[in-house]
């Protein structure tokens, strides 16, 4: 079953004006995705990560009332969607979540069985209140929005979140085998509304957002067959995706500290970036080991003359990017153009 549905499932990187994180989702349709609302909410930029490579995504709903959210992707990610189950579980059903717990890159699966089947969770005192089902299978954060199935294959339901039991010293801790699932019948009935609406604007950062950048799909070739060679193409096409809307803001997040303050701010690295899109990027190797690798890729931009090297209005790029793994993703530490200056495409 596992073997099965591991095409369908992705890692999701969500970028936001102020932070960058990830989570788990599903295919429920043709370019079709399902999240959890609350990873999906208040995103400037979406990339899906699948067995097949890396594409971007728009939201087209939310639902806060049952923590769930529907993508639409720029490419197919298979042809093979995981079915909704129609109705609830029987107490005590044997199921099994996947997803990408713990910022992991790597589809994970942990089995239990459903607990309980309806629990009103709160998860903020100004929140909805959602009506949930309980599972004891392990859930840990980057779970959320992933598939729970049974045995058959089926979705019952999609990963929300998980308790928290306050200890005597006043520190939360996750309590055990209380995981929350949004039951599938809820999840049906979100997709059948959703699946014809055109899609939500996503987030704009600041004040130059780019309507007709934002439409722009870069292409991503992956020539390395290094493990995290599709890992940090993801995170290049979130950076890119976030010059090409002007969404500086949720670009920046994707450089590490140390290269934010050798570029200085936000405000005077993209000031050269006004007329500039990324049309296209090419992993072709992948050195190093550990947390920090060098990435050869070959990109390309347009841009007006103004803007470009020698009056060049589309350019080819060599860039060695280093880049550092951190909490939500690789970063780019250091870029470095081995072959001296773009040439003209």
């Amino acid at each position: 079953m596992a073997k099965s549905a591991k095409p369908a499932i992705v890692r999701i990187d969500v970028a936001t004006c102020d932070s960058r994180g990830m989570g788990s989702g599903f295919v429920v349709g043709d370019h079709l995705v399902m999240t959890a609302n609350h990873v999906a909410a208040g995103a400037s930029a979406l990339t899906l990560q699948f067995p097949g490579g890396v594409t971007r995504a728009r939201v087209v709903g939310l639902d806060p009332q049952t923590d769930s959210a529907l993508l639409r992707t720029d490419a197919a990610i298979t042809n093979r969607a995981l079915p909704l189950k129609p109705n609830l579980p029987d107490l005590g059903e044997s199921v099994a979540v996947l997803g990408f717990p713990l910022e992991t890159y790597e589809l994970r699966f942990t089995d239990g069985s459903v607990s309980g089947l309806h629990q009103n969770v709160k998860y903020d005192p100004n929140g909805p209140e959602i009506d949930a089902m309980v599972t004891d299978s392990a859930i840990n954060p980057g779970n959320s929005g992933g598939p729970v199935l049974d045995r058959q294959g089926q979705v019952v339901g999609l990963v929300s979140g998980h308790r928290l039991w306050v200890s005597g010293d006043g520190s939360p801790e996750p309590a055990q085998g209380q995981g929350y699932v949004v039951p599938s019948p809820d999840l049906a009935t979100n997709l059948e509304r959703w699946r014809s609406k055109p899609d939500l604007p996503l987030v704009k950062c600041g004040e130059t957002y780019d309507a007709a950048g934002a439409d722009r799909t870069i292409q991503v070739n992956i020539d390395s067959d290094d493990p995290v060679a599709q890992d940090i193409a993801r995170s290049l096409s979130v950076h890119g995706d976030g010059i090409n809307s002007g969404n500086y803001e949720a670009a920046w997040q994707v450089l590490t500290s140390r290269m934010q303050r050798t570029l200085g701010s936000v405000e005077s690295w993209s000031a050269a970036l006004a007329t500039s899109y990324w049309t296209a990027i090419a992993i072709e190797r992948v050195t190093g080991t550990g947390d920090v690798r060098v990435v050869r890729v070959h990109l390309k931009t347009e841009q007006s003359s103004d803007h470009g090297y020698h009056g060049q209005t589309c350019s080819d790029w060599t860039i060695d990017y280093g880049m550092r793994q951190s909490r939500g993703g690789w970063l780019i530490d250091s870029a470095k153009t081995p072959e001296g200056p773009p040439t003209a495409c």
